[in-house]
């Protein structure tokens, strides 16, 4: 089945002269770099490769559901033609949805935020006309089962959102909290976090996304990866500090940058966990501990700060 698709459309690579291809199954994306709008030759030589690739193999593009996407500032939608006859063309977009991440032109992450506030929103309903009817056990394992996953798929990525966006998910999260709870809309949120095992969301992700850089630093990702970062001078990874080099980034939306200043927050004794369930875990429940006593805790949806643990007391 799925597998020997996979294995089929496996060389579509070696068609691909001017792009980098991605495929999952039997969704594919072409990544091009410093095209031309004006004619957009590359992309149009490169369709039409593909598309002979494909006539030689039995399959076909389905041009109905094929589009492009340019991450720039422009404001107005194109339309690239395959043919002289104007009869095959596919169409600018936008954003696009691509494995469950909706991609805007500005990578703006504000139709995946969207998103993910109406998938929450259908769930919050059925949720509330509910809780009286189940035990407060049932309706925590609803809460975590069926709406934590939403917020937490790609949220190292969505994560670089305007801090208004964000807002609006920490607005929902807390909902759904207090009516797992069936507590007062008034109550405090750190009580809330408490009861349910929750982290803040703006800890969630620093917390995913530790996990990830642990994963690149104990070689568990593509190798491409552990090549964006540098311990400092004088610092190894089994030294007692083993902090990352800070890269500058004008935008502090580069993933060096913030991988690197999430990592340093990490505190030493869990650097060195024996595996990332263990690492997400002990990283977790020192967060949930100090928010808790940490009279000066405020929430901050702001990507590029992270929270560090206070290990003076």
């Amino acid at each position: 089945g799925p597998l020997l698709f996979s294995i089929f459309i496996n060389d579509i690579a070696n068609a691909s002269h001017l792009s980098k291809p991605y495929l999952f199954a039997d969704d594919g994306a072409l990544y091009f770099e410093n095209i031309c709008r004006m004619t957009y030759l590359s992309i149009r030589i490169e369709l039409l490769n593909i598309m002979k690739w494909l006539d030689l193999n039995k399959l076909a593009i389905n041009i109905k559901k094929t589009n492009f996407i340019v991450f720039d500032n422009n404001d107005y939608l194109d339309r690239i033609y395959l043919d002289h006859n104007e009869h095959a063309f596919i169409d600018e977009r936008r954003s696009v949805k691509y494995l469950g991440l909706v991609l805007d032109n500005k990578l703006s992450f504000n139709d995946h935020i969207d998103m993910i506030k109406k998938k929450i929103a259908k769930r919050i309903g059925a949720m509330y006309r509910c809780k009286s009817l189940l035990p407060l056990k049932y309706r925590k394992m609803f809460a975590n089962a069926l709406m934590l996953p939403i917020f937490d798929y790609l949220d190292i990525v969505y994560f670089k959102a305007s801090k208004t966006k964000l807002n609006e998910l920490d607005t929902l999260y807390k909902k759904v909290a207090k009516i797992a709870l069936d507590v007062s809309t008034k109550e405090t949120r750190i009580v809330v976090y408490r009861e349910m095992g929750w982290l803040p969301l703006h800890l969630r992700r620093q917390v995913h996304l530790s996990a990830y850089l642990y994963r690149i630093i104990n070689n568990l990702s593509p190798s491409n990866f552990i090549e964006k970062f540098n311990y400092i001078s004088g610092a190894s990874r089994g030294s007692s500090k083993g902090n990352l080099y800070i890269p500058r980034s004008k935008t502090l939306k580069d993933f060096p940058y913030l991988g690197a200043k999430c990592w340093n927050n990490v505190p030493n004794d869990i650097r060195d966990s024996s595996d990332v369930k263990v690492f997400s875990k002990l990283y977790k429940n020192q967060l949930l501990t100090s928010i808790q006593n940490d009279m000066n805790y405020k929430e901050e949806n702001v990507f590029s700060n992270f929270y560090g643990i206070d290990l003076s007391g």
